[in-house]
């Protein structure tokens, strides 16, 4: 009697219920229920940005250039002013070249075509 009760639990499936039975498919696998209150109990936040970028992946070369950039670039109050005055001098001599060959390009435009 044993074998038999087990075989006919095998094939209905469960005790008292059919293989075919609709009620036994699952369809519900997730939920989100509860979940906004758990996370705002302590306040979603911010991600706290990086003082300084991470180097990590970069190129190993443009790095180590950089360094010896930034090293090149270190100089005192009084250089620091020479500099200064040499990039002005520098920028009043290219706005003068600009200025003669801005005329002389209104100058060959004003300029009649000639007739061949």
């Amino acid at each position: 009697s044993s074998d038999l009760s087990r075989r006919s639990r095998q094939e209905v499936g469960t005790v008292g219920r059919s293989v075919h039975d609709p009620a036994m498919a699952k369809s519900k696998n997730h939920t989100g229920h509860n979940q906004i209150y758990k996370n705002h109990r302590n306040g979603i936040k911010k991600t706290r940005r990086p003082r300084q970028m991470s180097m990590r992946g970069m190129n190993c070369r443009f790095i180590r250039n950089q360094a010896f950039a930034k090293r090149g670039m270190k100089c005192t109050p009084e250089e620091k002013e020479e500099r200064l005055a040499a990039q002005k001098e520098a920028q009043k001599r290219i706005e003068e070249k600009k200025k003669v060959e801005r005329a002389e390009r209104l100058k060959e435009l004003a300029e009649p075509k000639g007739k061949k």
